[in-house]
């Protein structure tokens, strides 16, 4: 049997982890270290906060197998279960866009430099190719 949890788990931290962790050095670079600290701080209150938010709507529900659109259906009716998933639709896209031009268009492109200025498009197409591949023999199986 497959554990779901666990697995959804992996895919949230995962994305968390690696998109934050990746480009905080980079963006927070301009801002100093001091100010840095201070806004994990900040968000990691707010995190924390959103997370037992989360607990307790869990703790509450009707049902304790479901997602955040069910959770947003039981609460919000209908409209809020569509903001839900576009909300989650969209995070979704935005994630995978970055992953997908921020390492594809630089994993590849020092070994594709005689293809000259089209070697980043290519990189990107041959990163989501080359990992498009496990995810739909992953999801296949």
């Amino acid at each position: 049997m497959k554990n779901k949890t666990f697995g959804s788990a992996l895919i949230v931290a995962g994305t968390t982890i690696g998109a934050g962790m990746l480009a905080m050095p980079l963006t927070s670079a301009k801002m100093g270290f001091g100010t840095t600290l201070l806004l994990l701080f900040l968000l990691w209150i707010l995190l924390s906060y959103s997370a037992l938010l989360f607990v307790e709507v869990y703790q509450k529900a009707e049902r304790k197998d479901v997602g955040i659109a069910t959770l947003a259906e039981q609460y919000f009716g209908i409209t809020g279960r569509v903001l839900a998933t576009l909300s989650l639709l969209i995070f979704m896209y935005a994630i995978l866009t970055a992953y997908i031009s921020g390492s594809g268009g630089d994993l590849l492109v020092p070994y594709l430099s005689f293809l000259g200025d089209s070697a980043k498009s290519i990189s990107i197409i041959l990163f989501t190719v080359f990992f498009g591949t496990f995810i739909i023999i992953g999801t296949g199986s």
